[in-house]
């Protein structure tokens, strides 16, 4: 698991923030780019993911949720890992509703910020 990603992921929700996946890549100095490398996209969702089952595992919010894109969501594979976790049967679903990326931010917020 990537701590340097996790660590970075816990200073923006004890902050009480979201970070953008280019951003996040850039200061964590992954040398990734998510704008024109389809294997950079899928390289953070991998490192986001595994940071993720580790918080789930350890009864925590899913971390990644503080990760979104410039318009404003989480990726595709935020919604496909929650489903292999059991939160949904349809990650397409929950993906439109919207409300549980929200959830699992404020619950990232408080959890760490508490903590």
């Amino acid at each position: 698991m990537n701590e340097t990603v996790r660590k970075k992921l816990i200073e923006v929700a004890k902050d009480k923030a979201i970070i953008h996946y280019q951003e996040l890549a850039n200061a964590c100095n992954l040398k990734l780019d998510m704008h024109n490398n389809p294997a950079d996209r899928t390289e953070i969702g991998r490192i986001l993911g595994e940071i993720s089952v580790n918080e789930f595992n350890q009864k925590r919010p899913l971390l990644s949720a503080v990760v979104i894109s410039k318009s404003g969501e989480e990726g595709d594979g935020f919604y496909k890992l929650c489903q292999e976790l059991g939160y949904t049967k349809n990650w397409k679903k929950l993906k439109e509703e919207g409300i549980f990326s929200i959830q699992e931010i404020i619950r990232c917020h408080q959890y760490w910020s508490n903590n």
